[in-house]
């Protein structure tokens, strides 16, 4: 596999990464519409069910190395800062912002993490990022947060709780695409991601037990929930794990506003949100320098 083509397939599978995201947000948005349930809740309950989905597949995908991982003392400061300080932190920092503000504000508060990525990659290469990447970076970014808030800066008026919250959630992404890139490598996105998800599920629900059920559970309910726990959780992040091992964390990572993009275009059908001409100028902002940063970094 050439270059150019590794940079091609890496940018695929963060953009449908982020659309199987924008998805789950929208069935999540229908969840709680309908039954009013707790976003906590959520959080513990998609990454237990995540968990355990990949765990299962990896097991039935290679059983002589299902321990392999863990069986390493080496492995386990890594794995812990995998799963709790990104996976973990991700998930409860970015719904705790949401309490404190609104999701059109945690969302562009998280979306900051590609400026933490260029100062890591500085840091960590000693040079500076190509000026042409950090423009196609703040361009994605500012098309971001037109999307979400029409271009009103009033959804920016949050108390400094909530701003120290959205960056915590924005370092945290940062930390789960940079973190595991060894044990990635050795022991596959599968494996990783399985034992990630599930460490981070425990932890979660010592925040809030899934058990502790505050929605009627029914037919509609429980496809639902499935839906954010798999599709949105267990699949999102397995293909995103395997995007970072063909492209930089920058690229994944900007790669991914297909995350709001998506949901904005689901939402005209299903919400009857109206696009305006900023709206749609923004998501051509975002594809746009998504496109040119993979060939730019390429």
């Amino acid at each position: 596999m050439t270059n150019q083509q590794r940079i091609f397939k890496g940018t695929m599978l963060a953009i449908f990464a982020g659309i199987l995201w924008g998805i789950s947000g929208i069935f999540g948005q229908l969840f709680f519409e309908a039954y009013h349930g707790d976003a906590l809740w959520i959080t513990s309950f998609r990454l237990l069910v995540a968990g355990i989905v990949l765990l299962l597949l990896s097991y039935i995908k290679s059983p002589k190395d299902f321990f392999s991982l863990v069986k390493e003392k080496k492995n386990w400061p890594v794995l812990l800062l995998y799963a709790f300080g990104g996976v973990f932190s991700v998930q409860f920092f970015y719904y705790w912002t949401i309490q404190e503000s609104n999701s059109a504000t945690a969302t562009i508060l998280q979306y900051t993490s590609p400026v933490f990525i260029l100062i890591y990659a500085a840091i960590y290469n000693r040079k500076l990022p190509k000026f042409s990447s950090t423009l196609l970076v703040f361009g994605a970014m500012f098309g971001v947060f037109l999307l979400i808030t029409n271009g009103n800066f009033h959804h920016l008026m949050i108390s400094n709780l909530a701003l120290i919250t959205g960056m915590i959630a924005a370092i945290a992404v940062v930390i789960y695409s940079v973190a595991p890139r060894r044990i990635l490598r050795q022991y596959g996105s599968l494996n990783v991601a399985g034992w990630g998800m599930i460490l981070a599920g425990i932890g979660s629900n010592i925040v809030h037990p899934f058990w502790k059920i505050d929605f009627k559970i029914e037919a509609l309910s429980i496809f639902y929930i499935l839906c954010i726990a798999i599709l949105g959780t267990a699949i999102a992040f397995l293909i995103w794990l395997q995007a970072t091992e063909y492209v930089s964390p920058l690229i994944v990572n900007v790669a991914t506003a297909t995350e709001p993009l998506t949901s904005v275009l689901l939402s005209v059908p299903l919400f009857g949100l109206a696009l305006t001409p900023l709206s749609i100028f923004a998501m051509l902002l975002v594809v746009v320098c998504v496109i040119f940063l993979s060939r730019n970094e390429g």
